[in-house]
């Protein structure tokens, strides 16, 4: 019985953690007005909260990177970024139905999420040309390059446009890499409810590591993306190895 309803009280705290947070968002900008690194702060407050809520451990090796970047991870779940960005302050590329979600939408336009609609040229294009006046301005963003969620044991091909213009621009391409306990934690198939359902109904903490790795240095844009990918890779079958 408790693990039928386990899921829905998780969701429904969460909501009620994003709601206060929302509501903490939107005071703070009146009274002081918009401001990113504000924004961005409140969104990994929020992050951590919501990682406390679903009872989500961290287990993270390695720092983030000082400075300006693009970081590069592999995709697994839904929850990759709520994982990330409790320790990244990163502007992030999302997918364009996130801008429709009620407080979600609007709370992640203000704190440093920008949308790409993954089936038109002319928005992927725009996102590329996002990423650059972000990289250019010394700012740090992360991208999942696989595009879409992947329940495979490694990554699978990455899109290429953000590493071009990193290599174009000498920015730091720094890989990072996700593992969750096990495959059931990947969300390939099913409704978000499905998801929510066969995660969330287990008991007890959820363990998922976070590797950040160095940056990746390379004489073609070609090489950059190959080598990335082949460190994420490489540090996905550590994490499932350590996982054992």
């Amino acid at each position: 019985m408790i693990g039928r309803i386990r899921p829905w009280i998780k969701l429904t705290t969460f909501f009620i953690v994003l709601l206060g947070y929302f509501i903490w968002l939107m005071i703070v900008f009146t009274f002081s007005g918009k401001n990113l690194k504000r924004g961005i702060r409140i969104r990994r407050n929020f992050c951590k909260a919501a990682l406390k809520v679903y009872n989500i451990r961290v287990h993270r090796t390695g720092v983030p990177y000082p400075r300006g970047c693009l970081y590069i991870s592999n995709h697994r779940s839904l929850l990759d970024p709520l994982v990330e960005l409790s320790i990244l302050d990163a502007y992030i590329l999302s997918k364009a139905e996130v801008n429709s979600y009620p407080l979600l939408g609007k709370g992640a336009r203000e704190t440093g999420v920008f949308f790409v609609e993954r089936e038109s040229d002319s928005s992927r294009k725009a996102a590329v040309q996002a990423i650059e006046k972000i990289l250019k301005s010394g700012s740090q963003v992360l991208i999942y390059p696989e595009g879409t969620t992947n329940g495979d044991d490694l990554t699978s091909d990455f899109r290429k446009g953000a590493f071009e213009v990193a290599f174009n621009n000498n920015i730091p391409v720094v890989p990072i890499m996700i593992e969750y306990p096990d495959p059931s934690y990947y969300w390939t198939l099913g409704t978000l409810m499905d998801y929510f359902k066969r995660v969330f109904s287990k008991p007890g903490k959820h363990k998922v590591i976070i590797e950040i790795g160095k940056p990746i240095t390379a004489e073609t844009k070609s090489e950059l993306v190959i080598k990335t990918r082949a460190q994420i890779d490489s540090m996905m079958i550590h994490a499932r190895n350590t996982r054992r």
